[in-house]
């Protein structure tokens, strides 16, 4: 009984926290260039810049490309923590 009345405690304690805590969103970003290094990072600049745009702190990069074109093109997309 002790230990049911302490999950039902932290289940009310819940949504109080949860209001605290930030929501996660997904950016993208682009970037091209002579070099695959060059492109990778320019994308990576991109989706950071997106993010801290919305107010929000870069987080975990979650798919990125590389392709060879004319030039190198590059595409990131990452999680975005927004208060």
């Amino acid at each position: 009984m002790k230990r049911y009345s302490a999950a039902i405690a932290l289940a009310l304690l819940l949504p109080i926290t949860g209001s605290a805590l930030a929501s996660v969103i997904t950016v993208t970003g682009h970037g091209q260039g002579y070099d695959p290094g060059i492109a990778m990072e320019d994308a990576r600049a991109d989706a950071i810049a997106a993010c801290t745009a919305q107010e929000g702190t870069p987080g975990d990069e979650v798919y990125s490309h590389v392709t060879r074109a004319d030039l190198w093109l590059a595409d990131v997309v990452m999680q975005c923590e927004v208060p």
